[in-house]
């Protein structure tokens, strides 16, 4: 669960502000008793415009920061029921967490994108935390107990038949080479039975020459234009030499399979699985507007007009 499903549910904070009135010029919400300084709105926000790797229009950046309080403010209101529940983060939790984070960057890259940030690691950490603790909330409150019945999956699978309809799929090995007269010499060697695997790992530049050539399987329009050509291909047939963006290429088509309908019977896992996600959503939506309905929030509109 990300922090993306919280967007949905942010549409009252800015026009239904039963608690607005005036609140001090360094403070730019309160959350109950929570405050959220202009100081850290800041420093948060220049977090996510470092991660996004860009400053955008200023006609943008006026969304992005009504956008990001929201996300703020529905964030400590989760965090704060979680720990009214009981709900804790442990040191382990936090530190793998830390650890997972730090793997992304080299030597010490971490320290000075903190430095960027503006920020302390004790209060990146305690960000994290309540981060780690909104989610904790999020995930104990999409519980749906209720049943889904056959009729139910059955209605959904007949409303939605383009779900169940399957492109054809092909499973392909390939040698690819950066020179158009080596990718000739290796098909000239391929015409005279040497192994299509052997001379993947050999001469191939792709990851997939360790397991001699192999892509796997796909469908049209997954890959390249130039991939599409196999697809006119009989199984077992070698390709000629076919030039892309990427290099010289040469196809063996493996196997393929026809387009196909999914029938109900194999399709019912699925559904039931999707269905209770809608459910469980649905649920969440509705416990998270009680739950907010019950939180006294203030903003410093103020602030957002000068």
């Amino acid at each position: 669960m990300t922090f993306g499903l919280l967007f949905l549910s942010s549409i009252c904070l800015w026009g239904c502000d039963p608690w607005a009135g005036r609140l001090p010029d360094h403070i730019l919400a309160r959350v109950n008793r929570e405050e959220i300084t202009v100081d850290h709105f800041e420093r948060e926000l220049k977090e996510v415009i470092l991660e996004s790797g860009k400053e955008g229009r200023s006609e943008d950046l006026e969304g992005l920061k009504r956008v990001y309080l929201d996300q703020m403010i529905e964030r400590k209101i989760l965090a704060q029921e979680a720990r009214r529940l009981g709900l804790k983060v442990s040191p382990d939790e936090l530190s793998r967490a830390v650890l997972e984070i730090k793997k992304d960057y080299a030597d010490q890259g971490f320290d000075e994108r903190l430095g960027l940030k503006g920020v302390t690691l004790e209060e990146w950490k305690a960000l994290l935390e309540e981060k780690l603790l909104a989610e904790k909330m999020i995930r104990s409150a999409l519980q749906y107990s209720g049943d889904i019945g056959e009729k139910e999956a059955l209605e959904y699978y007949e409303a939605h038949p383009s779900l169940f309809k399957l492109g054809p799929k092909v499973r392909v090995r390939q040698i690819v080479v950066a020179d158009g007269e080596e990718a000739i010499q290796v098909l000239k060697r391929l015409k005279r039975g040497e192994s299509f695997e052997k001379l993947a790992r050999e001469k191939s530049l792709g990851p997939e020459k360790v397991n001699g050539g192999d892509l796997g399987y796909f469908s049209p329009g997954e890959k390249p234009a130039e991939f599409d050509r196999v697809f006119t291909m009989e199984v077992g047939a070698i390709s000629e030499v076919i030039k892309s963006p990427y290099g010289y290429h040469i196809f063996r088509l493996e196997e393929k399979t026809g387009a196909r309908e999914v029938f109900f019977k194999e399709a019912r896992p699925g559904i039931l699985q999707e269905l209770r996600k809608i459910k469980e959503e649905e649920e969440y939506q509705r416990w998270f507007r009680e739950l907010k309905k019950k939180a006294e929030v203030k903003i410093n509109r103020k602030w957002f007009r000068s």
